[in-house]
Formats: structure tokens, C-alpha cells, sequence
């Protein structure tokens, strides 16, 4: 694309940055990194090569994408894509087609380890001669990740509806420098959590000091106020601490004890005596007054007491008598029938070997290392997506954000769709895939796709697109 051709094109997208012909660099920046924060010159994250970022991405542009209808299956009826091309430039195309049109994005970027052995190039550093051997820490150079992140991520802001999200898989090695530039890009204000994965256990670990057993994903809201965050259906009916049973287990399933007596705010109303079967009474926490108090209103204690609600159960212990609720599978402290919701939780357990088994069933052997599962994306897109929504991965890697939407809409009938960009980046020569096979890393992604697809035999399908040199 000629210089006059990148003008042209800003001019169109970003009418304010363009004066007298001319691109007004800090006013792009402005422009790209818009949100409701101001913070003060000096405070933030600085680097060598920031103030480039801008520039870079002028410098990166793309106008067309060119659909590969041979390739992709039921193209014409599916708003599926996967974009063979540098997610920089495709990022640049998006601004044009799919401005504020995301619902959520997930990405898995490089982590900065300077691990020779990953697919994914993974070393961000000045020269290989700044290695060493035995320090290779103290001679990592994070300037050059900031800036690929910075320049992606500005963008991909844009893209974001404004009760979007995001989630970014990282590690240790740039978790807080990246935690900064989210600050920067999408306002402090709108960061949601830190969420731990619990990526792997046992022997075998990459450190010599502890056992690391966990990464990280930031999430990030483009609105927090507006986001509406989702609630987790409890699945109680194979939950193993409901095993009791009653005369009213057909309505309300089985149950368990719950205890009575809380320990929290005091309210002398909720601080009052039970009469006992034998006649004597109780006091909440053994006596009268703070802390303790009961759970239920003295009304509803004797409600709950009723033959014919029964909620209440007491029971003769060593040291003295204890009142407890009953808590049902199916409905609430009410009687009505109710499906039990939990926030998600931020600390998780999704391995890598579930990953690794995901692509080993498609595809017949481990052709792909320390991919993320497909129930860690399945978790990640329920907290936020309903059923119509658009789901991009610029980082596409093996495919696994696709996989987990295939295989939602395939089991709870949704709609959801996604965009997943990955760079054709050769595959070394030695690696499982090169030896399927698999000359590149976008050409694996790909596959995966489709074997999905074929496994799942319905009528979903993908665009198969590529950037127009």
C-alpha cells in the first residue's frame, strides 16, 4: 500500500488526525486510546519506543481481505471467520467492519519467556547476542512486547461494545507490566479481576525454586457499569452433600443441613430462645447476645417448624442440642422452585493436559504444545456472552476460542460467532506439527476448525479469509 493510499485511508477513518495532509501522531493516539480516564503525564508505564507505537500502526494498514471460498465451509449462510493474516493489519481492517460490534475478546499472546521450543514466537528481545545463558531474566527485553501489545490492544478497544469484555491469558514474566498498559488503554476503573489458573500439578515444573503451578487471565471490562456480569448455574442435582431425603423429595429433591446458628452482624430481633423436643430452650452461639444470632426471624423459624413446610430439623449433640435448616436441591428457603447461581469464581483449575487431550482426540496425537483448554474458553465466554454474540481471538493459536464456540452453540443451541486471526507463521521443522504435516501454524489452526465442524455434523461453518497484499 503506498504512502498516499495509508493517507487516504486515516483521513477516512480518523478525519481529525489528518490536517492540512498531514497525520497529527499524538492526536491519532488520542484518538485510539480514548476512554473516560485522565491520568497525569508522568504516571503510568514508559518504555523505549512508545511514543513509536503510533506510528508502527499508520504503518501497518490493510483495506482488503480476500474470502477463500474453497476452503470454507457453508460460507454464504455463516458469519464465522478465520483471518489468515499479521493481526495488526487485520485489527486496522476490523476499525472499518467491526467497530464497537464485539462482545467479548480472549486472547493467548506470546508470554514473553524466551522459550526456543514454543510454536508461537515467543522471544522479544533486541538481538540473540544479549542472551545469556545463565541470565537470561535480567536479559529479556520487555520494550518491544509493550509495544506489540500496546498497539493491539489500542485497537482492539475499539472493537469492543461497550458492555464488552476482555480476558488475556499471561504469566508471570509481563502480568504486571501488562496489568499497567490495560490501566492505560482501558481506565482503571474498569478492571474487573486477576483470575488464577491452576494450569498443571505435579513433577515437572519449569522453575528451580517452587512449583509454579498456575498462570493468570486479566479481565477487563470496556464499561464496567455496564457490563453485566452472569452467574454460574450450581448443579445440584450431582452435588454429593444433598444425601437426604424426605416425604418431599419429589418437588424439592434431596438435602443437607445447614446450620442455623450465624456468626456476622448481630441483631438482638435474630437473637431470641428455641423450645427443643425435650422441652428446654437454646440460644444462638450457646448464649444470649452478640455475637451470635440466628439465621431465620423468629416467625420464620416457626413457619419452617410446620409439619407440613418442615424445613427445620433439630438434633441431639454430645454437648447439647442443635437447630438446623434443611437445604434443598431444587428450591429455596421459601418453598419455590428456584435454579441456584453462583458468581464465577476467579480462581480455577483448567490444566493443560485437558488442552492437550482436546487436540490429541481431533487430531490423533499432540500436534500442538500447551494449547488452553477448551473448557477454560467454554467458562471464560458463559461469564459474559449471550446468544447472538461475537467472540474474537487475534492470537488465534490452535483454534481453541473457536472449538469452545462450536461446541456451545452445538450443545445449548446458541449463536454465537467468532473471528479468529492467526499469522501463517512456519512451524519448526522438528515440531509435532511439521511432521503431520503442517507446514504452518495458521494452516493447524485451520484444521482444527474443520475437524470440529466435521466431528459436530451440524450446519455450523467458517469464512476462510486472508489479507490482500
Amino acid at each position: 500500500m503506498t504512502n498516499q493510499n495509508r493517507l487516504e485511508q486515516l483521513q477516512q477513518l480518523f478525519p481529525e488526525a489528518v490536517i492540512n495532509g498531514q497525520v497529527d501522531f499524538s492526536k491519532l493516539q488520542q484518538i485510539l486510546s480514548d476512554n473516560s480516564t485522565e491520568s497525569e503525564a508522568d504516571f503510568g508505564l514508559h518504555w523505549l519506543g512508545k511514543n513509536e507505537v503510533f506510528k508502527d500502526i499508520e504503518q501497518s494498514i490493510s483495506t482488503n481481505l480476500l474470502l477463500a471460498e474453497a476452503k470454507s465451509i457453508n460460507p454464504q449462510n455463516t458469519e464465522n471467520q478465520f483471518i489468515e493474516g499479521e493481526n495488526l493489519e487485520v485489527l486496522r481492517h476490523l476499525q472499518q467492519t467491526h467497530k464497537e460490534a464485539i462482545k467479548l475478546i480472549y486472547i493467548d499472546p506470546p508470554y514473553n519467556t524466551g522459550n526456543d521450543h514454543f510454536v508461537y514466537s515467543d522471544n522479544f528481545v533486541e538481538s540473540k547476542a544479549d542472551w545469556h545463558e545463565n541470565d537470561r531474566e535480567n536479559e529479556r527485553f520487555h520494550a518491544n512486547w509493550l509495544s506489540m501489545m500496546y498497539a493491539r490492544l489500542t485497537l482492539a478497544r475499539n472493537l469492543l461494545r461497550e458492555d464488552g469484555a476482555i480476558f488475556i491469558s499471561i504469566d508471570d514474566n509481563e502480568l504486571y507490566h501488562l496489568k499497567l498498559i490495560m490501566d492505560e488503554i482501558f481506565g482503571e476503573q474498569n478492571f474487573i479481576a486477576t483470575m488464577v489458573r491452576q494450569c498443571k500439578v505435579g513433577s515437572g515444573h519449569d522453575s528451580g525454586h517452587v512449583a509454579v503451578e498456575y498462570d493468570y487471565v486479566v479481565f477487563y471490562a470496556k464499561n464496567k457499569s455496564v457490563l453485566k456480569a452472569k452467574k454460574q448455574t450450581v448443579d445440584t442435582s450431582n452435588d454429593k452433600k444433598y444425601k437426604y431425603e424426605d416425604a418431599f423429595v419429589e418437588e424439592r429433591g434431596k438435602y443437607y443441613l445447614r446450620d442455623l446458628d450465624y456468626k456476622g452482624t448481630y441483631s438482638a430481633s435474630m437473637d431470641f430462645p428455641l423450645e427443643m423436643p425435650d422441652g428446654t430452650t437454646i440460644y444462638s452461639g450457646g448464649k444470649h447476645g452478640e455475637p451470635n444470632t440466628w439465621r431465620w426471624s423468629k416467625e420464620k423459624v416457626e413457619w419452617g417448624k410446620l409439619p407440613e413446610n418442615d424445613f427445620i430439623v433439630f438434633k441431639k449433640r454430645p454437648k447439647g442440642w442443635k437447630a438446623y435448616i434443611k437445604q434443598y436441591q431444587f428450591v429455596d428457603n421459601k418453598g419455590n422452585r428456584r435454579e441456584r447461581k453462583l458468581p464465577y469464581r476467579a480462581l480455577v483449575k483448567f490444566l493443560n493436559g485437558e488442552g492437550t487431550k482436546d487436540i490429541r482426540d481431533l487430531f490423533g496425537e499432540a500436534v500442538f504444545s500447551f494449547p488452553k483448554s477448551v473448557s477454560l474458553l467454554t467458562y471464560l465466554i458463559s461469564m459474559v456472552c449471550d446468544d447472538e454474540d461475537t467472540v474474537l481471538d487475534f492470537f488465534a493459536g490452535s483454534s481453541t476460542t473457536a472449538h469452545a464456540v462450536l461446541k456451545i452453540n452445538h450443545e445449548q443451541q446458541k449463536n454465537l460467532k467468532f473471528i479468529c486471526v492467526q499469522i501463517p507463521e512456519n512451524l519448526p521443522p522438528k515440531s509435532a506439527a511439521r511432521k503431520a504435516g503442517y507446514e504452518t501454524l495458521s494452516e493447524l489452526s485451520y484444521t482444527r476448525i474443520c475437524k470440529v465442524i466435521e466431528q459436530l455434523d451440524d450446519e455450523q461453518g467458517v469464512r476462510f479469509l486472508q489479507v490482500q497484499p
